[in-house]
């Protein structure tokens, strides 16, 4: 019996990253139902003015959560961001606002709650370039002026028995940067992500090449420093993912085209590093070099649900990089396969577990794959959709 789904699509209402979304409208959350060969239909459109960077689903199906991801919350610019909460109708999958909270930072670019919804934990970016002058005292005890960039943090939000989020009750400002210029001026923490038992909270800062590792106390809603893992430098540490069984964490680094993963200890939250791979052909070098992108960046990771293959899609190159999985998570890379569309920003498995679907941002296009049981390669089937800055893709079964 084939399993009734609906898919969540967060986008961009407005131009964050030079994608051509003339005004606000076309963003928010998108509401697709999906047949039994795969194909989606537009059925709904919540709050198309909200900047949907990242969406995230109550572990009952009740609640969708979103980062609105923009620096003018309320309409005035310099606010911060946003976080968004909505009911979900369990009969239709159709979504209701419920409440906006500021998320106390710039650009909130990714959200996630915990299985028991007892809170939302949201990773604030900040802006790469936007800078102010500031007077600071020196160890000398004189006084000059210094660059000063938005914060990078972590907030946390209390969540409500009705679905509604509370104001931020925990803000971990982080400090750091790196050796890229532009990318790494400041902390960038770009992902927040749980370990399967929950303890601990994982945020991959790519402007500081680390993996912050955080022990939460939910009795108090506070985030405990519990280990920091540095990366190679310039790396840009971007998106986490957990295998299923084995205690393994992976991470792609957006700037150099590296996947990485580490062993996980899973009373202390220490990681260590113990395999890399790479996520592109040996030789590939851009045919634009004006193009940001086109040098490839790396931006999402997901593992199938078997554990045996991982994936990581490079926005450049326009594909996805397939790796298989060893009993004790080494990488092996299979293969590489076009994303069909170009800047393939966020994927994500459907609820069976066997059909990938790709996001391509820039061409406004998603695009549905199988995955082969055995080689773990996808293959695509035909199927995909058109809309405008599709960013983030999440799946919720229905009863």
């Amino acid at each position: 019996m084939s399993v009734k789904q609906i898919a969540y699509v967060g986008a961009w209402g407005a131009d964050i990253q030079g994608v051509t979304n003339p005004g606000e409208g076309d963003g928010g959350v998108k509401v697709y139902t999906i047949a039994e060969n795969g194909a989606m239909e537009l059925r709904d459109q919540a709050t198309p003015q909200v900047n949907a960077g990242c969406i995230s689903i109550s572990a009952d199906g009740r609640f969708l959560y979103a980062a609105d991801e923009r620096k003018d919350f309320g309409g005035v610019y310099g606010n911060g961001g946003g976080v968004c909460a909505y009911r979900i109708d369990r009969r239709t999958g159709k979504l209701s606002f419920i409440n906006e909270v500021s998320s106390a930072g710039a650009y909130p670019c990714y959200i996630t709650v915990d299985r028991n919804r007892r809170y939302a934990f949201v990773s604030n970016h900040g802006n790469h370039e936007e800078a102010t002058t500031q007077g600071v005292r020196t160890e000398r005890g004189t006084y000059i002026a210094k660059r000063m960039f938005d914060e990078g943090s972590i907030a946390v939000f209390p969540l409500s028995e009705d679905g509604s989020l509370k104001e931020c009750c925990e803000l971990k400002v982080l400090e750091g940067n790196s050796v890229l210029d532009f990318f790494q001026w400041t902390a960038h923490p770009h992902s927040v992500f749980l370990d399967n038992a929950e303890q601990f909270l994982f945020t991959a800062d790519k402007g500081s090449d680390l993996i912050r590792v955080y022990r939460i106390d939910y009795d108090r809603g506070r985030l405990e420093e519990a280990w920091e893992q540095r990366t190679q430098k310039g790396s840009a540490p971007r998106h986490l993912v957990f295998h299923p069984v084995l205690p393994v964490l992976y991470c792609n680094s957006e700037q150099n085209n590296t996947v990485h993963a580490y062993r996980f200890e899973r009373e202390t939250g220490k990681l260590e590093h113990m395999d890399s791979a790479v996520t592109v052909p040996e030789h590939y070098a851009p045919s634009n070099t004006g193009d940001t992108f086109d040098r490839n960046q790396t931006a999402d990771i997901r593992i199938h649900k078997s554990g045996q293959f991982l994936y990581v899609s490079n926005r450049g190159h326009n594909s996805v990089a397939v790796f298989t999985l060893n009993d004790r998570g080494n990488m092996t890379r299979a293969g590489i396969v076009p994303s069909g569309g170009e800047i393939p920003r966020a994927m994500n498995f459907d609820i069976p577990g066997n059909a990938l679907y790709v996001a391509n941002q820039r061409t406004g296009n998603i695009v549905q794959f199988v995955v082969d049981d055995r080689t773990g390669l996808p293959r695509q089937t035909g199927y995909e959709i058109k809309l405008k800055n599709p960013v983030s893709l999440q799946f919720l079964a229905l009863p």
